[in-house]
């Protein structure tokens, strides 16, 4: 387990971090999503039937982060979008964006975010 971020650290057992982690093993790539987000193309998280799947295998993990850890509401991912597959589509972009963001700012300041 990674120190990087502390509340996913602090989720024992968390399949998102893993998958995330063994997903990101670049570096460069971390810091280039950390920067442009997954809306600039970001390979597996592309299209709908893959952020759903991802959504769907990390549903719980997901949402414990971004609306309990980060204090996202469900209405942030809702404003913008029009059906079920959108939203899930946002709130995984909002994961992986958020990930690559506290990983690079850990990394550049070995300090937890």
């Amino acid at each position: 387990m990674s120190g990087w971020c502390a509340e996913m650290a602090l989720m024992s057992d968390c399949r998102l971090r893993d998958a995330l982690e063994a997903r990101f093993t670049d570096e460069s790539e971390v810091r280039d999503v950390a920067s442009y987000g997954c809306i600039s193309g970001v390979s597996d998280f592309i299209y709908y039937c893959e952020t759903i799947a991802f959504f769907d295998q990390h549903q719980s993990d997901i949402e414990q982060w971004l609306l309990d850890d980060h204090d996202f509401s469900l209405a942030d991912f809702c404003k913008d979008a029009g059906d079920v597959d959108k939203l899930k589509n946002a709130m995984v972009w909002a994961a992986v964006d958020l990930y690559c963001q506290e990983r690079t700012i850990y990394n550049e300041t070995m300090q937890p975010v």
